[in-house]
């Protein structure tokens, strides 16, 4: 019997081949996600890295806090046979072009030592005070040779000019920051100041030596640690990202499996004489069932082998692609990508088609005897009831939720109940198209043309399988508008965060690299400025904060209290802005943290330094800005002399203040001179991004969903063959049998199309509500998505219809008329 079916499946092959698609896409991406993530980690992992290093004696903060007196303690240990303090420090590398190099600034100098993490990739080791050696990636993007003159920013904005008269590459120790510039020793010690990050040792036995000699304030770490937490780390970012990843793999695989249903659905109504045969011959319901099962796990295991392959070589492609140019990639195709690549193809493809088997097997054997039996189908009673249920239930919790301060379970729910109704939808699409379309039909039955009655009738006369067909599109869509509405929000609203703070005549200064500080040179140069009377500078961090409910993570910016009120102006909901008497904070983020006025906070700075206040103003911002703001008088010196994050100038004419300070910076690239609106264009442009790499993402959703299309199209053109060579024979053309397709398909793919957009606005308003905790329904429409989603979901309907259409029109009279 299973012989039979596969044979029968070989026969027509052509009827599965857009299901075999979607398996194969879904398989692909997933198999490429593993990759992906495993040449991530083998990438991390595979540098040249050391193992000559003992012991690393090295501050427990982030700020250097070893000194010449420690070196020399260390180094006259009984056990220590070499000791090296290794100096690290901000500087900014100037390309040929005159603008800084990309990347991390943070403790990109250093000074050239023999612990073995410098080998020599041309050129020699800098010796004087005006040579420098660079890191062979750094040079690469920053267009230098050796021999060439190099111009260096440190953090106090000195500007260093010295020859290019080494490159080299680098042998990490650990997680640590590879650095892009190295002077002589005596030199780095004089521009970068002299506490050591960290104070490399050899030895044997050492670790309990060095901890008595140096106390709690320094950790000690062996080399073999210092290795495992390299590799722990990495194998953390390789997961991150293939989680990430999985999450549209999981989208795509869903749509995938409403193709496969649906496919499955059409193959067994097609096939319900062969199946009685099989029962009137013998056969049990089981292996009726098991058969059909066995079908598609074989049509899975195709599929996934295909899919693997092309993942495989997708993984690989987009490794290639992503990374950098100048960093050596290392490719990893582990069996466990093979091995989850099979299971999801046999078992997605098994999962989606059980329904259809269980159809299949309650087919009775007198069925044989009749020309026109389909199989036994449920009523939907359940189907709609529990989506009903689902619907009702989940709007209603997201109703009752809705209100401005969720605390972090009120977040939770009111995205769960968007989620219950998003599949309460689904459950209901049925419904919902003989709703949308019967009246549609009837309309265009009294006003259309017979292309028009016959294709809209040929939409809702089957509405299960116009759902099931539809549906796959309306996750796709709804995924992309959901995400766009809330990125619409997101950015308008922060937009709107940074127009309430910072007025519109004020010049702001940030790093040109985006992601560092600016030296406090920048702030005491802006205090200097001719016409400049009022200055603002905030220091930015992410750091723990201790409260009532326990600890949580949030963005702080110390700020002076005169600047935060004459310059700044923040709108304060409640209490008072005097940063002198307290911390002021985002009224979202308090209520997220179960704190209110009156409440103390205590802040843990990046040094340790723990700084407890109460709590005395509330202010709305959003997500990206800083969520509380604190004296910069009370946050502990090193993170005062760290940097500033961004300065704001403001004075009576606000266009020579912009040019002044244009002037003033003009030989400073490291420095960026812009203004509000620019900032907000700036940071809108980067979520932009990231949001149009979703939409890529979610793409492969919607590509699985329109083969469903053509598929569902191809396999309801052979099931009314006989129909379609009656039309023939009562004098319908070829060109109306296509026109007929088409307008079917585009009715299929709008009904799809316009649901998933209302689904989608309507759950990233949910997301949006929270998330940012802004009004229910205050969002900003993504006019534009829908747009071209709309005009997309007509041309899809257009272009699916294609293939089948033309089979349609094809059809011979005789043969069509006389087929059961």
């Amino acid at each position: 019997m299973l012989r039979a079916m596969l044979r029968d499946l070989r026969a027509h092959a052509g009827r599965i081949a857009m299901t075999l698609v979607a398996i194969v896409l879904g398989v692909t991406f997933v198999v490429a996600t593993w990759v992906l993530s495993d040449s991530t980690a083998a990438s991390l992992t595979s540098g040249d890295t050391r193992s000559s290093v003992d012991v690393v004696a090295r501050g427990t903060t982030p700020e250097p806090v070893l000194d010449e007196e420690d070196l020399s303690r260390l180094a006259a240990l009984p056990s220590v046979t070499g000791a090296t303090g290794v100096l690290a420090a901000r500087a900014a590398l100037v390309g040929a072009n005159g603008k800084i190099v990309a990347g991390s600034q943070d403790r990109a100098g250093t000074g050239w030592d023999r612990t073995g993490r410098f080998v020599l990739a041309g050129g020699r080791a800098p010796t004087a005070s005006d040579e420098v050696a660079l890191s062979s990636s750094t040079a690469a993007r920053a267009h230098l040779r050796v021999g060439d003159r190099a111009t260096v920013f440190l953090v106090d904005g000195r500007e260093v000019h010295a020859k290019v008269v080494g490159l080299f590459d680098y042998r990490t120790l650990g997680v640590e920051t590879v650095p892009s510039v190295a002077f002589a020793q005596p030199t780095a010690r004089s521009l970068l100041g002299t506490a050591y990050d960290r104070i490399e040792l050899r030895g044997t036995g050492l670790v309990p030596e060095v901890r008595a000699a140096v106390g709690p304030r320094v950790e000690v770490r062996t080399g073999a640690q210092l290795a495992t937490e390299a590799r722990d780390d990495a194998s953390a970012a390789a997961e991150s990202t293939r989680e990430s990843l999985l999450v549209f793999a999981a989208v795509a695989l869903l749509v995938g499996m409403f193709v496969i249903a649906n496919t499955f659905t059409m193959l067994v109504t097609q096939r319900v004489r062969q199946f009685a045969l099989l029962r009137a011959v013998g056969a049990t319901r089981r292996q009726v069932r098991r058969a059909v099962l066995l079908e598609a796990g074989a049509l899975g295991f195709v599929g996934a082998t295909v899919g693997v392959a092309l993942g495989i070589g997708l993984g690989l492609l987009g490794m290639s692609a992503f990374a950098p140019s100048d960093e050596p990639v290392t490719y990893d195709v582990s069996p466990t990508a093979i091995l989850i690549g099979y299971a999801v193809g046999i078992g997605v493809t098994a999962v989606a088609a059980y329904g259809s088997a269980r159809r299949a097997a309650a087919v009775p054997p007198v069925a044989a005897l009749r020309t026109d039996a389909t199989p036994p189908r449920r009523s939907g009673v359940i189907r709609t009831a529990a989506g009903t249920i689902l619907l009702a239930g989940g709007a209603l919790t997201v109703v009752w939720i809705a209100g401005p301060d969720l605390d972090t379970t009120e977040r939770v729910l009111c995205v769960g109940g968007g989620v219950l109704a998003w599949l309460g939808v689904l459950l209901l699409a049925p419904v919902f198209a003989t709703a949308v379309l019967t009246p549609l039909a009837r309309v265009l039955a009294r006003r259309g043309g017979p292309v028009t009655r016959m294709a809209t009738r040929n939409a809702v006369r089957d509405p299960r399988r116009t759902a099931a067909t539809s549906s796959a599109l309306l996750v796709g869509l709804a995924l992309v508008c959901a995400f766009a509405t809330l990125g619409e929000t997101i950015v308008s609203i922060s937009g709107a965060a940074v127009r309430d703070m910072v007025p519109e005549e004020a010049t702001i200064l940030r790093s040109a690299s985006g992601q560092d500080p600016l030296g406090t040179d920048v702030l005491d140069r802006v205090r200097g400025t001719p016409g400049v009377t009022e200055v603002a500078a905030d220091r930015y961090a992410i750091v723990p904060i201790e409260h009532g409910g326990g600890t949580s993570t949030s963005s702080i910016s110390a700020v002076e209290p005169r600047g935060f009120t004459h310059l700044l102006t923040p709108k304060i909901t409640a209490g008072s802005p005097d940063l002198r008497r307290g911390v002021v904070m985002d009224a979202n983020q308090a209520a997220m943290m179960g704190v209110a006025l009156g409440d103390d906070i205590t802040v843990t700075f990046p040094d340790e330094t723990r700084v407890t206040q109460r709590i005395t103003g509330l202010i709305n911002t959003v997500e990206g800005q800083p969520l509380i703001y604190v004296d910069v008088a009370r946050a502990p010196t090193a993170f005062r002399d760290k940097g500033v994050t961004s300065v704001y100038a403001l004075g009576p004419d606000p266009t020579a203040v912009r040019r002044a300070l244009d002037r003033a910076f003009v030989t400073r690239p490291d420095v960026l001179v812009t203004n509000r609106e620019e900032v907000i264009a700036t940071e809108s442009a980067d979520f932009e991004l990231l949001l149009s790499t979703m939409y890529a993402m979610f793409g492969a959703a919607i590509v699985i969903a329109v083969f469903g299309v053509v598929n569902t199209l191809a396999l309801s053109v052979t099931e009314r063959t006989r129909e379609l060579g009656i039309l023939r024979a009562i004098g319908a053309s070829r060109p109306l049998i296509r026109r007929t397709i088409r307008l079917e398909s585009v009715v299929i793919c709008a009904y799809g199309g316009v649901l998933g957009i209302a689904v989608g606005v309507l759950f990233g308003a949910v997301m949006q509500h929270a998330m940012l905790g802004n009004p229910l329904l205050d969002i900003e429409i993504p006019t534009d998505v829908i747009a071209i989603a709309l005009a997309g979901m007509l041309c899809v309907g257009v272009l699916s219809a294609l293939w089948p259409a033309r089979r349609a029109a094809r059809t011979e009279v005789l043969t069509a008329i006389t087929t059961d």
